[in-house]
């Protein structure tokens, strides 16, 4: 893995702590499309996101391998199934390279709480689709 992948927070706080050169990129999870269509006061910065490989210029990295590069968002399913779905969707990629760590279990397990957290009630057990 890259210096400083893994790392979780606020996509414009994480934007901040990228450097041209870096080859990271912030990636929403959920993906931003499915936060804008289901959470009105959402706003792109606002959203949470797991810093990926993604070599620039380039092709490759394991950012446009996820579900959501490049793709619409589901809209059937829940805000917890698509947390969920995304969160695996992290996990299979590093799994796949050899890289799944404690330490990226760990972010991915803050990306959860940090979306339940910052978007009290979307996350929470019994809802659906807003």
């Amino acid at each position: 893995m890259l210096p400083g992948e893994g790392q979780v927070g606020c996509y414009s706080d994480l934007l901040k702590t990228g450097r041209r050169g870096d080859n990271l990129t912030p990636h929403h999870v959920p993906s931003n499309g499915f936060m804008i269509a289901k959470v009105p006061e959402y706003r792109r910065g606002m959203g949470i996101a797991i810093m990926m490989e993604h070599p620039v210029p380039g092709q490759g990295g394991r950012h446009r391998q996820t579900l959501s590069y490049g793709h619409p968002p589901d809209l059937n399913l829940s805000p917890r199934q698509a947390i969920a779905r995304e969160v695996k969707d992290v996990r299979n990629i590093y799994c796949r390279q050899g890289l799944y760590t404690p330490q990226l279990r760990q972010s991915l397990q803050q990306i959860i709480e940090l979306n339940r957290l910052t978007w009290r009630g979307i996350f929470d057990k019994g809802e659906s689709a807003l």
